[in-house]
This record gives structure tokens, sequence and C-alpha cells, in this order.
């Protein structure tokens, strides 16, 4: 599946299913749109006791989200996660629900500092992993398809979504959080996903859909956002 983001009125009704569900939702408006079409792929494939990973996973609700929804193997990693943060969404989040299990070593939603592209999870961990907004701040496919595909079990679902746009727009010497910012186009997207088909995942048919509308502002630069999910075969 490939999808883009064409409106403001699909991020408005993103935002309103997610409420409805009782979803935290993204601090960043447009963040909603890929958030809940991801929980909407995760709960059509994924049963509630396998595990998940997101990666890039530092102030994104999607661990959250797949635990307010009975997902229970939940596991997140980024570069740079600060203690206050894995406080907050363990420790301080299991005291808040009376879950005590947390102290006895189990906790729901577990989260560490790892590189995305070179983890230490054995191979075949995991059912799915999301990847919101992470890829187009200087991830190599190849890195990042190859460590995905050995992550996923087969059948597993790898879901990322990035910044996009028809035509290219520079973005020399924007960084976001440290790390340089890019807004892919679609050869860029088509390259990549000839590399994650080498790492054994199954070829997405669809073409990339058309948009005239940039939903998306940052830096002063506007664009939109695409999501692919993959299949490991």
């Amino acid at each position: 599946m490939i999808k883009v983001l064409k409106t403001w009125d699909e991020i408005g009704k993103s935002i309103i299913n997610l409420q409805e569900l009782g979803i935290p939702i993204h601090h960043q408006p447009q963040k909603n749109w890929d958030l809940y079409n991801m929980l909407k792929v995760i709960e059509e494939n994924i049963e509630k006791s396998e595990a998940i990973l997101d990666i890039g996973a530092s102030g994104c609700p999607v661990l959250e989200a797949l635990f307010n929804r009975g997902y229970s193997n939940l596991y997140g990693i980024d570069l740079n996660f600060g203690f206050r943060e894995k406080f907050n969404r363990t420790i301080l989040a299991a005291l808040h629900r009376r879950d005590f299990g947390f102290f006895f070593g189990f906790s729901p939603i577990n989260l560490k500092n790892a590189n995305l592209c070179k983890t230490d999870f054995p191979k075949e961990k995991f059912m799915a992993i999301t990847s919101l907004s992470v890829v187009e701040h200087g991830i190599f496919w190849d890195d990042y398809f190859k460590e995905m595909s050995r992550l996923l079990k087969p059948g597993g679902y790898l879901l990322t979504s990035t910044d996009f746009w028809h035509e290219k727009i520079n973005t020399n010497g924007i960084f976001i959080c440290g790390a340089p910012m890019k807004i892919f186009i679609p050869k860029d997207i088509t390259e990549g996903l000839s590399i994650a088909y080498k790492y054994g995942f199954r070829e997405i048919s669809e073409s990339i859909p058309n948009t005239k509308q940039k939903c998306v502002t940052c830096n002063d630069i506007q664009y939109t956002f695409l999501l692919f999910v993959l299949q490991k075969i």
C-alpha cells in the first residue's frame, strides 16, 4: 500500500477518528494522518499479542495508541530518549493506570536507546514495525531495509511515513533535532522500494498518488506526507 496526504480534510478526519477511539493524538496535527492510517493497518492485520516496534519513538504516541487498542508487547527505540521521557511513558504511566506489573519486570511499553539501522534485537522478533517521519533524517535506504527485514517475521509489516512532494524542494542546511531534513520526490521513493524488494519485501503494485495541496509546513517549507506499507515475504 502507498498513500499520500492530499487534503486538510484528511487530517481533520484522522483526528476525529482517533478521538472517537480514545487515542492520544500527535501534537503536530498533520502527523495524526499517518498515525491513524498506521493504526488501521495494524488492527486489520496484527494480533494483539504480537511484538511491535516503533523506531524513532521519542515524542511519538504510536506505542500509546497501540496500547490503548489492546496491544501489550510494545517496543520503542530512539537515539535520544531522555530519563524524563522514559519515566513518564513507562513508570509514571504504569502508576497512573495502577498497573504494578512494571515493578516485577513487566511493562507493555519498553523503551531503549538504539540506532535503528543496527539494533541488538534478535532476528525475526517483530510482526510489525512503525516508522513515523524518521527516514527523511539522514537514513540510508539500504541500511534501513536490511535491518527492518532482519527484525520482521515472515508475513510481518513495515509501515513507513516520510516527507514528500512531487518536485524537488531544496532543504540544504536545514536540520531537525540535529539531523538533516530531506523531502523525498517520487524517484527517491521508487528507488527506495526497489531496494526493499531486494531484502525480501513484497512488491507494491500501486503508483504514487498525485496531489496539488501542500498540507505540511516546516521551516517555512511546504510539502506533504507519504505512507507506504510493505509486507515481508
